[in-house]
Formats: C-alpha cells, sequence, structure tokens
C-alpha cells in the first residue's frame, strides 16, 4: 500500500549539499536489476520497497503539478502490481548533485527501500519528458540500474507515468508491467448500451461508439489498433463490428450473416478471428481470415458451440458446448480436431485462457454466477477466484497474466472489478451511473 512516509527531514539534508551543485552524468547503468528483487524476496520480504520522491522540474513551468502528480500514479502503478511497497510523496530531490542524491539514497536504504526511483521533468511547450534514473539501493555503491527517458504530450501525462513505472517493474522482474493498457467494455451510462474504453486503473474514460443501439462483447485485436463486437446497429441484428479507438476510421462489418455473429476472439497473430455464428443452424464456431473473408467451419457438433478463446500459442481454442448436456468447457486444436472436455459440473460458460497459457479462468453457475480457474491441460484441482457477494462473471486478463477484470452486481447493479490472478486483492473499477459488463484488457499498447 501507498505510504505517507515521514522522511522529509532526511530529503531536506540535500537541499543543503545541493547549494554547491555541479552538472553530474550518473555512471553507466548495469543490467543487473533482477538479482535485487531475487535477493529481497530470498532475504524474507514478500515486496521490493521502492522509495519515489516527487519528480525534480529541471525544465519549463509546471503549472498543472506534474511533479507530484506522475510519480503519485507511478506508486499507483507499482502498488497495484503486488511486487512494490512504495514510500512516495516525499520532496524531489535535486538534479544534478551526486552528493546529495547520495545522501538522499542513504538515508531511504537505512529506512528500509530496496530501489529509488529519481525522475527528472522536462516541460516544453505541449511536450512533457522524463528522465527516470533507477537506483538499487542493496548495493553499496547504490548502482545505477537504468537511466531512460519517455516523451508524451502533455495531455498525455499519465501515459508517461505508466510508461516509468512499467520500465521500473521490467527492470526487477524481465516482464513488461501492464499500466499502459486499456479496458474496453459495455455500459448504459448514456440509456443505450454503448461501448467505452478507460485506463486500467478506471481513468480517462472515453465513448468509442454512438449509435444508440446495443453494443457487446468488446476484444482487443492483439495489436490494439482495434475493437471487435458485437453490435444492433446496422440492421437490428446482432453482426459482428471492428472499430478503431485511435484513428478516425469507420466502423466494419466483419460478418453479417443470418441470425447471430458474435464471441469474437483474436488470434495471437491477429491474423485470423474465432467467432460463433448461427447461419446454419444451431450457433458453431468459425475462423475468420482477416486478409481475404475467408471463413471455415471448426465445430460440427449438433447442439451448441460458442465462446471461443485462444491459446497464446495460437494451436488451440477453448470453448464451450452442451454436448455433454450441460454448458462446459472444451479445448480442441485451432483445426477443429482433438476435442477434449475440460470440467465436469455445473454449468460452465466464459472461458479465457491466460497470457501465461497455463490456466483458463471460466464463469461457472452453481446457484449464482462465480469465476472459477482449471489449468489448461485439465490436471489439478478446479480454483474459485471468487466466492460472491452476487453474481461475478465474464472475466478478462491483463497481458501479463497476473491480475483479471470481471463484472458483479454485489453491490444491487453491475459493475467491473479488478483481483490478481489468486482472487486477492478484489477492488472496484468502474463507478458509472449505469452498469457496467464485458469487459476486454487490451494488450500493451505501442
Amino acid at each position: 500500500m501507498r505510504r505517507r512516509y515521514s522522511l522529509v527531514t532526511i530529503v531536506g539534508l540535500t537541499f543543503a549539499i545541493a547549494l554547491g551543485a555541479t552538472l553530474w552524468t550518473p555512471p553507466p547503468a548495469q543490467p543487473q536489476a533482477p538479482d535485487v528483487m531475487l535477493n529481497v524476496i530470498a532475504g524474507g520480504a514478500k515486496k521490493l520497497n521502492i522509495a519515489i520522491p516527487d519528480f525534480t522540474v529541471i525544465s519549463g513551468s509546471d503549472a498543472q503539478g506534474f511533479s507530484r502528480g506522475l510519480p503519485e500514479v507511478v506508486s499507483r502503478d507499482l502498488t497495484f502490481s503486488n511486487l512494490f511497497s512504495v514510500v512516495s510523496a516525499v520532496p524531489p530531490l535535486p538534479a544534478n548533485n551526486a552528493g546529495a542524491v547520495r545522501e538522499a539514497w542513504t538515508n531511504f536504504a537505512a529506512a528500509g527501500a530496496h530501489a529509488g526511483l529519481h525522475g527528472l521533468l522536462t516541460l516544453a511547450g505541449d511536450r512533457a519528458t522524463v528522465e527516470m534514473r533507477l537506483y538499487d539501493l542493496t548495493s553499496p555503491e547504490q548502482r545505477l540500474i537504468v537511466t531512460k527517458k519517455f516523451e508524451f504530450p502533455a495531455a498525455q501525462a499519465r501515459r508517461l507515468a505508466h510508461r516509468v513505472s512499467d520500465e521500473v517493474v521490467f527492470q526487477f522482474t524481465g516482464e513488461q508491467g501492464i499500466a499502459d493498457t486499456k479496458i474496453a467494455f459495455a455500459a448504459t451510462t448514456s440509456g443505450s448500451k454503448e461501448l467505452y474504453m478507460m485506463d486500467y486503473d478506471g481513468a480517462g474514460l472515453t465513448r468509442v461508439t454512438s449509435n444508440n443501439s446495443i453494443n457487446l462483447m468488446p476484444a482487443w485485436s492483439s495489436d490494439t489498433r482495434s475493437i471487435a463486437f458485437t453490435s444492433y446497429a446496422g440492421s437490428g441484428y446482432p453482426y459482428l463490428y471492428r472499430l478503431f479507438p485511435f484513428e478516425r476510421r469507420p466502423m466494419q462489418l466483419l460478418a453479417g450473416y443470418p441470425g447471430i455473429n458474435t464471441s469474437p476472439a483474436w488470434s495471437p497473430d491477429g491474423r485470423f478471428l474465432a467467432l460463433t455464428l448461427s447461419k446454419d443452424g444451431s450457433p458453431k464456431i468459425y475462423l475468420l481470415t482477416l486478409a481475404n473473408g475467408a471463413l471455415r467451419r471448426l465445430t460440427t457438433w449438433s447442439g451448441i458451440d460458442t465462446e471461443p478463446t485462444w491459446s497464446p500459442t495460437g494451436r488451440e481454442i477453448a470453448f464451450v458446448s452442451d454436448r455433454s448436456g450441460s454448458a462446459q468447457v472444451y479445448v480442441m486444436d485451432v483445426e477443429g480436431t482433438n476435442v477434449r472436455r475440460l470440467t465436469q459440473s455445473g454449468f460452465n460458460t466464459q472461458p479465457r485462457w491466460s497470457p501465461k497459457g497455463d490456466v483458463i479462468a471460466f464463469t461457472s453457475r452453481q446457484g449464482t454466477h462465480d469465476i472459477w480457474a482449471v489449468t489448461a491441460d485439465g490436471s489439478g484441482m478446479l480454483r474459485r477466484l471468487t466466492d460472491g457477494p452476487g453474481s461475478n462473471e465474464g472475466a478478462s486478463w491483463a497481458p501479463n497474466g497476473r491480475h483479471l477484470v470481471f463484472q458483479s452486481n454485489r453491490t444491487g447493479r453491475y459493475q467491473l472489478y479488478t483481483m490478481s490472478a489468486d482472487g486477492s486483492e478484489q477492488e472496484l473499477l468502474s463507478k458509472g451511473a449505469g452498469e457496467a459488463t464485458s469487459a476486454s484488457w487490451s494488450p500493451r499498447l505501442p
């Protein structure tokens, strides 16, 4: 949890030293940050303690308070990751004085910090640039782990902060963070059911459809350029469309066959879309080739096959079928062969394959709806991730497989929540007046 740490006097020492500041370039960074986290964990700590002073303005006027606002966003991002305990909300360090910075980091280390993040902020016109300097405070020499610059329009300052926090996660784990991502969802805020998107933490709400109709099941493409979804807008029937939330391009019709056109799922390489069509009778799963519009049927069972989800390798697809008498989760090869059953009892829908490939989350109805997880090969015990109150449904994975977003009516109406992959840390995400459902977590933005 982010803490306001009482180290004002510690940081204050740096300003006396800074009176004699001379231009200082930090020594070259050495790529050994994962060892820092391993050593911390081996030493018994569950999280890495990182100190993040307010950013230092080295050029321009900070009328919008970015020097304090940006590190606040970084702190929340790192806290959300469940990998870090953050010390923040302390005065900035001087920009170019080695002695002052060393004195401050020494005192932070004495207070228990394992790492320190120094942000140097430049504001010029409508652009904002942050140079991040990340230090290993467990080493006697306070080794500089990395120095890196990020630049964005000032209007996108939160993305600037997200990039910094994702880089911190990467430096300590070798895995990119998920702060610079979006969540698309359906909401009834406007009276109709429109699609919206927001930052992973609920900020930056943006409406992406305005057709005064019913829009459902958004699914991000692997390159984050487009969202496939079902809408009744065109003809009053459930057709499948594609929109481009970051570009001025018209909406495209992907599937408009008689019956239902729904449950889009992008292949990891973005070349194919698995979807559910009922054009030949009961709902079946098909594969649409985006380049030429070619359509291939994957399932042939006489009953219902629906809700496909791709494995991260692109070689398998999980789906829902009633071929056993009730809705269960199955897996098949991408050619439609080698079908095997994963769940054995209950009424199970909405499978979502983890980006790590090891787990499939799904919704199970046992009185109310809750989210469960099963290993992708069917071995091992089922794990229950939610246990009320209310109904909890429609999980979508973060791109690193460490978190999920889902919908729940535990407060009386459906809103979006996030949780860790083990079901812990459940937190309310959306706070709109209407209901929010059908969440889809984007890949990392380019």
